[in-house]
């Protein structure tokens, strides 16, 4: 397992690919002939913080890695990249999905039109944080396979971390006089 610091930072890098990729692409996913690029912005610094502030507090990465081993995963295989970033991208979803999900479209009720009727009906909050995760759940955690190397890899570099194995193999220094 990494230190905390690691997870941190890790967090601070995936949360910017992830915000920039999907701020890009669920835009895009939705119809917009043109994107707003105040708009875009916007919504990127809103899930930028937010994915940050929940991967700080929270601990999701260590959660989904334990996930992934519980599982029987073995750590560094593609088995254990891709269960813990379902599992990732399942849990930043929920927090980022609500806030996202009332950024967008606001708190109260709003009209919707019921494809199966053709009328206007009234939904709320949570009726619209459902259909967010369910249509787009599957970009999420595709934008969360993809980044992964590139987050995880920018942590070990900036925290300058090794490895569990390598640290248990390295020499004991002498204790000093």
């Amino acid at each position: 397992m990494h230190s905390k610091k690691y997870y941190i930072v890790y967090g601070l890098f995936f949360s910017l690919i992830v915000a920039a990729v999907l701020c890009l692409c669920l835009t895009i996913m939705q119809g917009v002939p043109h994107i707003d690029p105040v708009f875009c912005l916007m919504s990127f610094a809103v899930a930028f913080v937010t994915s940050f502030v929940v991967t700080a507090v929270v601990p999701l990465a260590r959660i989904a890695a334990a996930c992934a081993v519980y599982f029987d995963a073995q750590p560094g295989s593609v088995a254990f990249r891709l269960i813990q970033n379902v599992f990732f991208s399942t849990l930043i979803m929920f927090f980022l999905g609500l806030v996202m999900t009332a950024f967008m479209t606001g708190v109260g009720e709003t009209q919707a039109l019921n494809a199966m009727t053709g009328e206007m009906i009234g939904v709320n909050l949570f009726d619209r944080f459902v259909a967010l995760c369910l249509q787009f759940w599957p970009t999420i955690v595709i934008v969360a396979f993809l980044s992964d190397p590139a987050a995880g890899g920018l942590a070990k570099v900036l925290v300058k971390e090794r490895p569990a194995d390598e640290s248990a193999k390295a020499p004991k220094e002498a204790p000093a006089a």
